[in-house]
């Protein structure tokens, strides 16, 4: 196989991972905070963390794709920074989830991945017209 299909096949693989996760990540945010304050709270926690699960499922693809072709992407600081960013929006979810604490600090860690999404998209050329990072940005 050609070298320069393979890098193009796995990067591709790669991109749709990193915002197939930004994505859920988005949705698992938005529907925290829509039912948060609502009668449906339950309800509506456990299909925030089913899109949290998903988004998780999906960066961790990703990062086990980048670690097994570390000689196609390379040790990239900025793929370290996006998925320690989700680790930490997703443990802050989590715990004020366990302890039914107030999700403020959810918000903001959620606010800081997007930020890191967005150095990864560029390097990867996806969400060119940032319409992904606005939309999660967004309310």
């Amino acid at each position: 196989m050609d070298k320069d299909f393979y890098f193009t096949h796995k990067k591709e693989y790669l991109s749709k991972l990193i915002l197939d996760g930004l994505i859920s990540a988005m949705y698992a945010h938005k529907t925290l905070f829509k039912y948060v304050y609502s009668d449906e709270k339950t309800h509506g926690l456990t299909i925030a963390l089913a899109y949290l699960t998903e988004a998780h499922n999906f960066y961790l693809n990703a990062e086990t794709l980048l670690v097994d072709n570390v000689e196609l992407f390379d040790d990239r600081g900025e793929f370290k920074e996006l998925f320690h960013r989700f680790s930490v929006f997703n443990k802050e979810v989590l715990t004020n989830a366990r302890t039914d604490h107030s999700h403020q600090w959810s918000d903001i860690e959620f606010r800081d991945f997007v930020k890191s999404f967005k150095t990864v998209a560029s390097l990867l050329n996806i969400d060119q017209d940032e319409y992904w990072v606005n939309k999660a940005l967004s309310e």
